[in-house]
């Protein structure tokens, strides 16, 4: 059966263009902890998720996991309701309870990276309709940010044009949103930027660059490695999904290709990846913790998910291991948290 297939059947009311919208293949790099924070202990059971979803967006930040937003509905249907803007924070060395945060706007396919003490949430989807009515998606253009010390939301320079199912990562004090598309409502077709953005977080009066970005994809993941974006898996422009990586070197300003994902289940789409130790981690629904090589050139399987899901997200605890939290498992949402040790490789994924 091929891929388009499968996910049709897992999400049967809804045309392919509009599966898991925004399920972003969810790459952020997490804020570089301190060596206090890395040191710090993590709890060994995690609370489960106060609201299961997909498609949502979390980091961790100074000792604990942020989670915002996702689709908490049916896996085929849409709606206001089924959007969520909900807000927490689980402390990693207790891990025992969620803390409710003021909430955001509704959005799902979004991302949430960390700089300084603030978080910043880029773009997004939500839907107008009510249940029942004719589905009515929006992306959005809106970017605010979370200030971990007042614990309030702040209006931030907005993106050039909507965007959702992209994906986010910081470098230095620099913001990168990558990949995505844009839906206008109805039954309006989506549009695909052409292009990637940054913005300098250290001048306030800054505005959005547009970069070149050779590729039109969505639901994939976007990590860092050395000075290295690599915009990793998702699904193209004309519903396919992929296994690609792309990487832009930010020094010399060009695009090359990286090692692609292992074969797997629905292949890169809706995958998550992290930075960690200065590496890159990544998780797609056939369930192998991958870790990229130093030198970019080849994958690495480090570990095995309990509970292979997508739609979901991975995010560092301490410096040496990662949470896998949220997500589809193919029949239903998953509210758990696995906790993954750090590992030696356990297989080299060859080349093509």
């Amino acid at each position: 059966m091929s891929i388009p297939s499968q996910l049709g059947r897992l999400f049967p009311a809804l045309p392919l263009v509009a599966v898991l919208l925004g399920a972003g293949c969810a790459t952020h790099r997490d804020a570089a902890p301190s060596a206090a924070i890395s040191e710090a202990p993590i709890a060994a059971v995690l609370a489960p998720m106060p609201e299961p979803v997909t498609s949502f967006a979390a980091v961790t930040h100074q000792g604990s996991v942020y989670v915002l937003g996702g689709h908490n509905g049916e896996r085929h249907d849409y709606n206001s309701r089924q959007v969520s803007g909900s807000f927490h924070r689980l402390l990693l060395a207790d891990g025992s309870k969620w803390e409710t945060l003021p909430a955001g706007n509704p959005a799902q396919g979004l991302p949430l990276v960390a700089h300084q003490h603030h978080l910043y949430r880029t773009g997004g989807m939500a839907a107008r309709n009510q249940p029942g009515e004719k589905q009515d998606l929006i992306s959005s253009a809106e970017v605010s940010r979370f200030n971990t010390r007042t614990l309030q939301w702040e209006p931030f320079t907005p993106l050039p044009e909507p965007r959702s199912s992209h994906d986010a990562v910081v470098v230095g004090d620099h913001l990168y949103v990558g990949g995505g598309w844009s839906l206008s409502g109805g039954t309006n077709a989506p549009t695909w930027p052409d292009h990637f953005l940054a913005l300098d977080l250290r001048n306030p009066n800054a505005t959005w660059t547009r970069i070149p970005q050779p590729f039109q994809r969505r639901a994939l993941a976007l990590a860092v490695q050395g000075r290295q974006l690599h915009f990793i898996g998702g699904m193209d422009s004309d519903n396919r999904t992929t296994l690609a990586v792309d990487v832009y070197d930010l020094d010399l300003k060009q695009w090359s290709k990286g090692p692609a994902l292992p074969e797997g289940r629905f292949k890169g789409f809706a995958c998550s990846a992290i930075q960690q130790a200065g590496r890159i981690h990544a998780n797609a629904f056939q369930g192998d913790l991958l870790r990229l090589s130093a030198d970019g050139s080849q994958w690495d399987v480090i570990g095995r998910v309990q509970h292979p899901r997508m739609a979901h997200r991975i995010v560092t605890a301490g410096s040496s291991q990662i949470i896998v939290l949220g997500g589809e498992d193919g029949e239903s949402k998953r509210p758990d948290l696995e906790l993954l040790p750090a590992r030696p490789v356990l297989t080299r994924i060859p080349t093509p």
